[in-house]
């Protein structure tokens, strides 16, 4: 009797789920679920065979390797990077790529070495993105014209979404801008760094409002310049950047006052480098130049003076000294390099005579092979070019 009910019972619901699946009724909570678990069992199942399967394979596979020489697996070394026979050594594989971690010694410690390009600042996106290529692809082919449209649509919307706020855009042509100026002037890339950081800064502080791209980034390359020690003048930055120097010179004191730089005073000697390279000096008439330019008597009359003026004073005195005559060194030819007037030369070289006549001058005569101008230091004193060597008050 109980058989008779489970059955009558079981003919009942498929009747009633046929009978609600025929007229278009929902179909029970229970029967969806019944249904879900019977395709889950199902999809596992596949899924087991599928691995038995591939298993299977790679066994077969691996039973398939030989030494082709001996003609048997039994003396087989599969190895991290190689498989080779360990009775007659001939190596069947081989991989020849190192995966592991490289290490290399840095100052800091054993760091990972990393592949491809560095980071750097003077990229708005540090270096990090992937460019998208022109005329050809990875294997050196020509790209069709469709295909070159195609990367050509790419490009610009790559470009557009890498700037998507105004402040990305005012970032990316600010550091263009300073990239510009540093060619055109020539600079180290020291310079360059120290200027693409102040402008993230300036960029950071939301004071770009208000300013222009262009005056910001000249200020930051001026600022730069006097933080190396490798000072410019505004008048020589002037020429090369797209505003004028009365902005450059507001923007800078701005810079200067709202970042609180600890910018250095220019001295006399900061200047003889360049202005000897400019002039092809001979190596020992830069020396005595640098000499003048650091003594005690030379600083008390550079007080209250341009001190770019005062360093080709300090060369055209160093020039008259040494009576070279393979060398036509002008006050004109100096007051261009050194963004001065000739009148303001010949005034100083006359107060220079004047010292040298009292004898406050160094020797001119004495070994200058002391005086090291590539580091910026005199070797032998600890006093380097960040301290100057003499009061800066007139006692």
């Amino acid at each position: 009797m109980s058989q008779d009910a489970h059955e009558n019972t079981d003919t009942t619901t498929h009747s009633t789920d046929s009978a609600s699946a025929g007229s278009g009724s929902p179909t029970p909570v229970s029967t969806r679920l019944r249904q879900n678990q019977q395709q889950t069992q199902s999809c596992s199942s596949e899924t087991a065979s599928e691995d038995e399967q591939s298993k299977a394979t790679d066994s077969e596979s691996t039973d398939e390797i030989q030494c082709p020489e001996c003609a048997t697996d039994e003396y087989l070394v599969i190895d991290e990077e190689e498989t080779y026979c360990g009775e007659c050594g001939l190596v069947l594989f081989r991989d020849i790529l190192d995966r592991r971690l490289r290490w290399v010694d840095t100052g800091d410690g054993r760091e990972p070495e990393r592949g491809g390009a560095p980071t750097t600042h003077r990229l708005h996106h540090k270096g990090l993105p992937t460019e998208i290529g022109y005329n050809i692809d990875g294997y050196d082919r020509p790209l069709s014209r469709q295909t070159k449209r195609r990367f050509r649509r790419l490009r610009k919307w790559d470009s557009r979404s890498k700037t998507g706020s105004s402040r990305d855009r005012s970032l990316r042509l600010g550091l263009g801008e300073i990239a510009r100026l540093v060619s055109a002037l020539e600079l180290s890339g020291s310079i360059h760094d120290r200027a693409a950081d102040l402008y993230r800064e300036v960029s950071a502080e939301g004071m770009l409002a208000g300013n222009s791209v262009e005056g910001m980034a000249s200020a930051c390359v001026y600022a730069a310049c006097r933080l190396e020690r490798l000072p410019r003048t505004l008048k020589e930055i002037g020429e090369v950047a797209r505003v004028d120097i009365k902005e450059i010179n507001q923007d800078y004191k701005c810079l200067n006052q709202d970042l609180e730089l600890a910018t250095p005073p220019p001295l006399p000697q900061d200047y003889i480098p360049r202005l000897a390279s400019a002039v092809d000096a001979s190596p020992r008439l830069e020396r005595r130049a640098y000499q003048l330019s650091r003594s005690n008597a030379v600083g008390v009359l550079a007080n209250g003076r341009q001190p770019n003026g005062v360093a080709v004073a300090c060369l055209y005195h160093a020039f008259k000294e040494s009576g070279q005559s393979n060398l036509r060194l002008t006050q004109q030819t100096l007051a261009e390099e050194g963004y001065t007037t000739p009148t303001t030369i010949r005034k100083l070289w006359r107060e220079l005579q004047g010292l040298a006549d009292d004898g406050e001058l160094p020797d001119p005569d004495g070994n200058l092979d002391h005086f090291s101008l590539a580091c910026g230091t005199v070797v032998g004193d600890e006093t380097d070019r960040m301290t100057p060597p003499y009061p800066t008050q007139q006692s």
